[in-house]
């Protein structure tokens, strides 16, 4: 064997390894969002559980003119002063508490998570792509979530949650239905 075909058989080797760790990286970055893409289901499953405990109809009779069940995890940051371990308390302070708990937990649970629940007819804009925008309208609740992933340009780079996609717009990286034509339990 003479030293040019050790030298191509090197090359070859080297291109072939290259190939592998980039299949690698994209294997570590796919189970990555699918990781969270399961916690984000997970929570809103937990979300709906909630949302049925004490619908929004028996929150209004209490007096309640405003939609406790619609959070932005984003702007919900201050923890209510009932915390309801030792006294009773009213739907809306329940419902509060457990708000406030389970956007803590998408904070948690998913590396710079956010999540929003609203109303929303159609989730989608013209192009057919998912939008952070609700209408707070129609029947359909939904839960729109976002968190850090490796997901830049050419699948390099950690992407953030203000991160623009092809059309310099900032968009949900998953939207989960809650509930459909069930009016009770998101008052407008």
């Amino acid at each position: 064997m003479s030293l040019v075909e050790v030298l191509v058989a090197l090359v070859i080797f080297a291109l072939g390894m290259l190939g592998a760790g980039g299949l690698i990286l994209s294997s570590l970055r796919s189970s990555q969002f699918s990781t969270s893409a399961s916690v984000a289901i997970g929570l809103a499953r937990d979300y709906g559980d909630l949302m049925q405990m004490l619908p929004a109809t028996v929150i209004s009779t209490t007096g309640s003119a405003t939609n406790s069940f619609t959070i932005d995890t984003a702007a919900t940051a201050t923890q209510p002063s009932e915390r309801c371990t030792t006294n009773a308390c009213t739907p809306t302070q329940m419902v509060a508490m457990g708000t406030w708990e389970w956007a803590e937990r998408v904070k948690a649970s998913l590396p710079g998570g956010r999540a929003l629940v609203c109303k929303d007819t159609d989730p989608k804009d013209s192009n057919g792509l998912y939008k952070w925008d609700c209408d707070n309208e129609g029947t359909m609740t939904v839960v729109k979530f976002d968190w850090v992933a490796k997901t830049g340009a050419a699948g390099t780079g950690d992407d953030n949650l203000n991160a623009k996609d092809a059309n310099n717009v900032v968009r949900p990286k998953m939207v989960v239905t809650l509930f459909g034509n069930q009016t009770d339990f998101i008052a407008p």
